[in-house]
């Protein structure tokens, strides 16, 4: 059995030396892209600021004839004049000017450069070009969450490009030249994408298959380790070359390592196979345009504190104004009016939050055990998931234990259920080891790190010993 162990090994360490050593070598970009090299931005959030709306400005019923119904709208500032921003139930967006209704066909194109200029504090910059983003790739991975998105390049010295979502006006990412190159790297020799798209059954089955046979690699190693002899069967003591003993000390040592990036490679990789696009949904609501009478100035006049974003909500078949309200002590506050009467609904966000929930759930509202509104992000709902405010909606005995919804754009933005809840701590903590941040997060970073190199260096010593021992017997056949 020892000998079926070491032979397994053996075999499978050169079938696999490859694609484990571009996974360890690729895996100490990631602390590089994190942190030690990371881009830093002037402004990772816009301050919200007070909405002005002047009586002579249109009403949406008005302002947009040439769409009968709406998914979603947005008055917004373009070029310091009002806007309405507008989502079709198809998706398309559109924006019209808010005083006169005229359609702005390149506003989509002139937004995502305001924004980027406003996320990098850069007004000077000459613009070199805007690129449409429509799926997750090489350059603009999943971890960003936001589609359909524009890349922005201003002619700057340190070559950093800006990636923003015009319907949000949330910032997707940033980046420099260091960093798209890594990504790139990253994405060739960790994820390897080269084998399809995220989802791609090819590459997910191909990545599985070779993380098992690295889990069987690194477990029969260990096997060999603790049952391999020190003596012979005569007693004289088993002599071993240097190469043979480092390789040995460097097993002991990163054994743990070698199995906790395979074990949550294997997990991670198997959830993959169940694609979950959740962050991706939008709210069926449908919104006729004619009933949108209200002027800006009127619905404005409703609040008694500053507004600083409009949207629409349909709660119990009726539409309403989503008001998103600034103070100072509580972030997230939100008023809703009804569109025809502007008459006020209380608990307007929560109850809207529950009307998303439950279309894109399809559980029963009885089942809803309660909501929180999440104003910053934090561990169980962290950076990547770029929304915010939202509102949690928790589930009793249900699949998954909660549906977390903005309100403000009729959108889902994350969903989780007891599996996916332990294939996430899983892969954080046993692949990125994340359990190391409450001491220090640079500390993790060179945990990683070390752990890598000893995993390069042991697959390039066992690769050179098995090559010398090839090279032997071929010479002995010869």
């Amino acid at each position: 059995m020892k000998k079926f162990f070491f032979k397994l090994h053996r075999k499978l360490s050169l079938f696999l030396a490859l694609p484990v050593l571009l996974w360890a070598l690729s895996g100490l970009l990631h602390p590089f892209m994190a942190n030690w090299m990371r881009p830093t931005i002037a402004n990772k959030f816009l301050p919200p600021t007070p909405l002005v709306a002047e009586a002579s400005v249109l009403s949406p019923a008005d302002a947009l004839k040439d769409s009968p119904e709406l998914h979603q709208l947005n008055l917004i500032k373009l070029d310091d004049k009002l806007v309405y921003r507008s989502v079709t139930p198809d998706q398309q967006l559109h924006f019209n000017d808010a005083a006169t209704g005229e359609i702005l066909p390149e506003a989509t194109n002139k937004l995502s450069e305001q924004l980027a200029r406003a996320y990098l504090d850069d007004q000077d910059s000459p613009l070199v070009s805007i690129t449409r983003i429509d799926s997750f790739g090489e350059n603009y991975s999943y971890i960003n969450r936001l589609l359909p998105a524009y890349r922005v390049k201003l002619d700057r010295a340190d070559g950093m490009e800006v990636v923003v979502d015009p319907r949000t006006g949330k910032l997707a990412t940033f980046d420099s030249p260091s960093k798209r190159l890594f990504q790139k790297l990253f994405s060739w020799f960790h994820t390897w994408s080269f084998l399809g798209s995220r989802e791609s059954v090819l590459r997910i089955t191909v990545v599985f298959i070779l993380s098992v046979l690295t889990f069987i690699t690194g477990l029969t190693g260990i096997v060999t380790l603790f049952t391999l002899k020190s003596k012979r069967k005569d007693g004289t003591k088993r002599k071993l070359p240097l190469r043979r003993k480092l390789h040995r000390a460097l097993g002991a040592v990163s054994a743990i390592f070698f199995l906790m990036f395979s074990i949550s490679a294997i997990y991670h990789i198997v959830a993959k196979f169940n694609y979950d696009d959740s962050t991706q949904w939008n709210s069926k609501q449908v919104i006729q345009t004619a009933s949108l009478t209200k002027s800006p100035h009127e619905i404005l006049s409703t609040s008694k504190a500053p507004v600083s974003a409009i949207s629409l909500a349909k709660v119990d078949e009726q539409t309403f104004y989503r008001l998103a309200v600034m103070n100072r002590k509580q972030r997230g506050l939100t008023s809703y009016v009804h569109a025809r009467d502007l008459s006020s609904l209380e608990n307007g966000d929560e109850k809207y939050a529950i009307e998303l929930a439950t279309e894109f759930s399809g559980y029963s509202p009885d089942s809803v055990k309660d909501t929180e509104l999440i104003t910053k992000f934090r561990s169980d709902y962290g950076f990547i998931f770029k929304r915010l405010p939202v509102v949690k909606v928790n589930y009793a005995d249900q699949e998954y234990w909660h549906y977390t919804v903005d309100t403000a754009n009729a959108h889902m933005a994350q969903r989780t259920s007891a599996a996916g809840l332990v294939e996430a701590l899983s892969f954080i903590n046993l692949h990125k080891f994340h359990f190391l941040d409450p001491i220090s997060k640079d500390l993790r970073d060179y945990v990683t790190a070390i752990a890598v190199i000893l995993i390069a260096l042991l697959v390039l010593l066992g690769s050179s010993l098995l090559l010398k021992k090839k090279k032997k017997k071929k010479r002995h056949e010869n």
